[in-house]
C-alpha cells in the first residue's frame, strides 16, 4: 500500500492573517489544503490519504473531502507541537507494513506536479528514501547566531529541498523512533536527516519552481499568480499521457 500523509497542523503566525491557519486560507477560492489532497487523489500511485491536523479541524477536512471528491481520505492524526511529532503521529495512524511506501506532503505547498510524484515512486525502486530538490541559484550563507557570517557556501553543489518526501514506511518510522529515544538529540526539522542518521541513503528527485511554500503574505500572492500557469502545465501533461 502507498500512503500520502499531508501535514496541516501549523498556525501560520508569519502570515499575520485574521486567525485562519494558513493551510486553510483560500487560494483561488479553494482551501489550500485541498490542493495537496487533490494531488494525492489524482496520482495513480496513492491508495490512501491521512491528514494530520488539530482535532478541531477534522470535521472541516471531512467536509472538504466530500465536496472535492477526495475518496482516498481515510485517516486523521493529531498534529504535534513540533513537525517531527506530527509526522510520527501520522505514521502511527496507518495500518502500514515495513515495506509499504509513505509520502510526506505539506498543505502549504499547493503546486506539486504529478510528474514529481511519479518520479518519487520510480526513485523508491532504487532507494528506500527520496526527497524533492531544486538547484540553488544563489550562494548560501551560514551563520550560527544570525548576525555574523561563519561560512558562505557556493551554489554549484547546493540544492534547496522542497516537498514532498517519500520513504519506505519501516525506514521512516525507525528514523523517528531512534530520534525520539535519543536523550541528547539535536533539533531536526527534516525527515531526511532522521533517515540519514540511521545510515539510509536518500535519493534526490529534481522538482520544479512552481512548488512554492506559502509562508508569508507575498508567497500567497505569488501562488495566485502562478496558479493558471501551473494548471495549464498539468493539463498539457495529462493530455500528452492520454495520447500515448
Amino acid at each position: 500500500m502507498n500512503y500520502a500523509i499531508i501535514l496541516a497542523g501549523g498556525q501560520g503566525v508569519r502570515m499575520n492573517n485574521t486567525g485562519i491557519p494558513k493551510q486553510f486560507i483560500e487560494l483561488t477560492g479553494v482551501p489550500m489544503l485541498v490542493y495537496s489532497m487533490r494531488t494525492a487523489q489524482a496520482n495513480k500511485n496513492f491508495d490512501e490519504i491521512c491528514v494530520v491536523t488539530h482535532p478541531s479541524s477534522y470535521e472541516n477536512v471531512k467536509k472538504w473531502g466530500k465536496e472535492y471528491g477526495i475518496t482516498k481520505l481515510k485517516y486523521f492524526a493529531e498534529a504535534g507541537k513540533e513537525r517531527h511529532q506530527s509526522v510520527y503521529n501520522g505514521l502511527a495512524s496507518l495500518p502500514a507494513g515495513k515495506s509499504d511506501i509513505v509520502t510526506i506532503m505539506t498543505a502549504v505547498c499547493p503546486f506539486v506536479s504529478q510528474l514529481t510524484m511519479d518520479k518519487h515512486f520510480e526513485m523508491l525502486q532504487k532507494y528506500d528514501a527520496c526527497i524533492t530538490v531544486v538547484k540553488a541559484t544563489d550562494a548560501i550563507t551560514f551563520s550560527n547566531d544570525g548576525k555574523r557570517v561563519n561560512r558562505t557556501l557556493q551554489k554549484g553543489k547546493l540544492f534547496v529541498q522542497q516537498g514532498p518526501q517519500t520513504y519506505r514506511y519501516g525506514v521512516l518510522r525507525m528514523g523517528h523512533e531512534v530520534y525520539s529515544e535519543d536523550a541528547d538529540r539535536q533539533e531536526v526539522f527534516e525527515d531526511s536527516e532522521l533517515v540519514l542518521n540511521i545510515g539510509i541513503e536518500v535519493g534526490m528527485v529534481l522538482g520544479d519552481r512552481f512548488c512554492v511554500k506559502i509562508t508569508y503574505k507575498e508567497d500567497l500572492a505569488i501562488a495566485e499568480a502562478l496558479h493558471e500557469l501551473f494548471e495549464k502545465k498539468e493539463r498539457a501533461r495529462t493530455d500528452e499521457s492520454d495520447n500515448l
